[in-house]
């Protein structure tokens, strides 16, 4: 009878394991001001896309603590405004990441005169370790795909903001777009050149900013859920009203992280989804 039960208990956890095992889970840490943004594949890969900023980048690095991460495989740094790349001080240092990237945008100028991008110069671009991402590249994670689909190389346009990374995760049937601080520019351009931008998940570009997330653009991206990563009281009225009515109109669910705290989509890879949020 010992035997049975001890059987019937390791069939149990193998049926465990391996439910668990297909779940793909994307976690919008709330880091106040800045973006940050956990990739847990099915297979035990991570990916960090952005980190915070100066100040919020240790919560980080909690964060990825509490959930056992002390690695990972990846961590991409969308555009080099400090409320995505100011989290890199911190994680860096407290975390073994095998693979850094960013977009490559020129901050020669700018490390000649900011000690804060000097200082990420020699930390992440003298890296052994970094690599520039650009539109058709991809990252695999198991089943899971990292497809960036901007910018172009060279870049078209002049200011960070609308060259930041874009990324659209794929695991099957699921899509999940991550958009940086994309602006309506590079939205418009990015209509013309990308044929398939519908997904069932959108992070809303530019923390909510009324110079992005166009109504042409929504539609086509035509988002079940939709998250928006801000902060309280943002000095600069992040997310604008018109485009919580645009995600309205399209029928998108709004979730925010200055309301709603972290927010945890999981999937198997179909358009059934779970979001967990801190509160």
């Amino acid at each position: 009878m010992k035997k049975v039960w001890i059987l019937f208990i390791f069939v149990l956890f193998t049926l465990s394991v391996a439910a668990q095992s297909q779940s793909l889970k994307i976690h919008f840490l709330d880091v106040g001001e800045g973006d940050s943004i956990l990739i847990e594949a099915p297979n035990g890969e991570t990916a960090l896309i952005d980190a915070g900023n100066l100040i919020t980048g240790s919560k980080v690095v909690r964060y990825l603590n509490n959930k056992n991460i002390y690695d990972l495989d990846h961590l991409i740094f969308t555009h080099p405004h400090l409320d995505h790349i100011g989290g890199a001080f911190f994680v860096l240092q407290m975390i073994e990441v095998k693979n850094i990237y960013d977009n490559g945008e020129n901050l020669s100028v700018l490390a000649r005169r900011s000690d804060t991008y000097r200082w990420y110069d020699d930390l992440v671009r003298k890296s052994n370790k970094y690599s520039v991402l650009e539109a058709g590249d991809s990252l695999a994670l198991g089943e899971v795909r990292l497809k960036v689909i901007w910018p172009p190389k060279p870049l078209i346009f002049s200011d960070f903001n609308t060259n930041s990374l874009i990324i659209m995760i794929e695991y099957r049937t699921f899509s999940c777009l991550l958009t940086g601080d994309l602006t309506s520019p590079a939205e418009a351009e990015l209509l013309k050149k990308e044929s398939r931008l519908k997904a069932n998940v959108l992070k809303v570009g530019h923390h909510g900013s009324a110079d992005a997330n166009s109504e042409e653009f929504l539609k086509a991206v035509l988002p079940k859920i939709s998250v928006i990563s801000v902060n309280k009281d943002n000095i600069r009225g992040y997310p604008s009203k018109e485009v919580i009515q645009r995600l309205g109109e399209i029928g998108s669910e709004v979730y925010r992280t200055d309301i709603n705290g972290d927010i945890i989509i999981e999937t198997e890879g179909d358009d059934r989804v779970t979001l967990k949020k801190e509160r």
